[in-house]
């Protein structure tokens, strides 16, 4: 779709929606670059809405949610994963947006519980291989290093959703998970 990438800092919250959500978003081609951009311009709307996060009903959070969502897909579709940066934008947006507004049965956006299993989901190794690697790090070879430091960076928006999680079946995995971060890189 040309022009994708086009205006984004003069669209508000339903333009974003609107780009993200046409058909045609789904196969556009852009640097990563234009990517990042599009994912900062459209989470900076989401976070800046001037009815507030809360405001919003939640008929137009499915909606904002699946432009969200789109958005990610084209981008990683277009460029790879870019070493987890789509998913991790998408942790960040859901958990800084769950501790503002809360959970939302029926709004993919807000379950706090698709956090927590997509940031267990994508650890890079098992948690028996990253608490016998994480202590001595600084030994490893840099794709080692590398994965040690996705595990932190994937911890880290579940953290804050604790309250929310605390009954989640995989809750106490996450906890086993959270004494490592001490000797992760």
């Amino acid at each position: 779709m040309t022009g994708c990438f086009d205006g984004l800092d003069g669209l508000d919250l339903d333009g974003h929606v609107r780009r993200w959500s046409a058909p045609k978003a789904a196969v556009a081609d852009g640097e990563v670059s234009q990517w990042i951009a599009a994912a900062q311009q459209f989470a900076a709307r989401v976070q800046d809405e001037p009815t507030g996060p809360a405001g919003l009903t939640d008929e137009r959070w499915r909606t904002v949610g699946e432009a969200w969502t789109g958005l990610l897909a084209g981008a990683d579709r277009s460029t790879g994963p870019q070493r987890g940066e789509w998913l991790l934008r998408d942790l960040h947006l859901r958990s800084w947006l769950l501790e503002r507004v809360g959970p939302r049965a029926g709004v993919a956006l807000l379950d706090p519980g698709d956090v927590l299993e997509r940031a267990l989901a994508a650890m890079p190794m098992s948690r028996g291989e990253a608490a016998r690697l994480a202590p001595r790090w600084r030994e490893l070879d840099r794709e080692q290093i590398m994965a040690l430091r996705m595990i932190r960076r994937l911890l880290a928006p579940v953290r804050p959703l604790a309250p929310l999680l605390v009954d989640h079946p995989r809750w106490g995995e996450f906890q086993e998970w959270e004494r490592l971060v001490g000797d992760l890189p």
